[in-house]
């Protein structure tokens, strides 16, 4: 090839290569981030997309740049967040290690109550890579942050296509397992979710780390009602998948060797069976 057409070929490289050596010239972000970034913060958020651990240092030693105070515009995200939207964990960990806070987060005043924006510890609960969160666990994140929505992030795992290994994380990292999501509903724990489903291969290994399946329902007061232990009721007949059957039976072994007993079917999942063509007479359902 001619030595002309091959330095002709080769020099947007390497302007391209030059801009990122040029003091306050920004590389441009693959994520969006100039739409709620400025100035250094872009230059932080930007370099946390490229893993550019160098880079972040200098921004947050030398240059002052605070990822626990800097926000993205409009939207709340914490800096520190932002290598999870471009899913580099190089850039996260760089964060991390020049002392960004995981639980940094922003906040709102509506009707006269402080309400808090999502923060890292939210987003990294609903990702397919556990890897992040497992990072931010590990700088002080905490496993009993709530979304913006006062969601526990055991919820946000399971809503987000059932991140299981998150689940298990965060439960392994001290997330109250027995925690309602909606604090006005008792029972509505992370076993009741998989209960509820006939998961229970998932159900056994939550019972197996503390969860409590005889929380009991709240019903008003002066309701004439008696709250029903529901989870106890979906181990011994709710109806599940063949594979699951197994899983099944050990939960109600679980129950039965803690002298938690078989409550009367409710009507809900007889309904149910009878659609689906279970058994669905007391009396014709033996214990697994």
């Amino acid at each position: 090839m001619d030595v002309h057409l091959r330095r002709i070929i080769a020099y947007p490289a390497l302007l391209a290569a030059a801009l990122f050596l040029i003091p306050g010239c920004t590389p441009q972000s693959t994520h969006g981030a100039s739409s709620y970034f400025k100035g250094k913060a872009l230059e932080l958020a930007v370099a946390s997309e490229q893993g550019d651990a160098d880079t972040i240092t200098r921004l947050v030693k030398d240059e002052g740049v605070d990822p626990d105070k800097v926000f993205a515009r409009d939207a709340g995200i914490p800096l520190v967040a932002w290598p999870l939207r471009a899913k580099n964990l190089d850039g996260l960990r760089a964060l991390l290690d020049n002392g960004a806070d995981p639980n940094a987060r922003a906040y709102k005043t509506v009707d006269g109550r402080r309400l808090g924006y999502s923060n890292a510890m939210v987003y990294a609960a609903k990702m397919d890579d556990s890897r992040f969160l497992e990072l931010l666990l590990r700088h002080g994140g905490n496993p009993n942050t709530r979304n913006a929505n006062n969601e526990t992030l055991l919820f946000q795992a399971f809503i987000s296509g059932n991140q299981w290994k998150n689940v298990q994380t965060l439960v392994k990292n001290g997330a109250d397992v027995n925690e309602s999501n909606r604090r006005s509903l008792g029972d509505d724990t992370v076993l009741s979710w998989y209960t509820g489903r006939g998961g229970f291969d998932y159900a056994y290994w939550l019972l197996e780390h503390g969860a409590d399946p005889t929380i009991s329902e709240r019903v008003p007061q002066n309701s004439g009602r008696t709250a029903r232990q529901l989870m106890v009721e979906d181990i011994y007949w709710e109806i599940t998948t063949p594979d699951n059957l197994p899983w099944q039976k050990k939960c109600q072994q679980w129950l039965a060797e803690r002298n938690i007993p078989r409550p009367p079917m409710p009507d809900h999942i007889r309904r149910k069976r009878e659609a689906f063509k279970f058994p669905s007479k007391e009396e014709d359902i033996p214990l697994l």
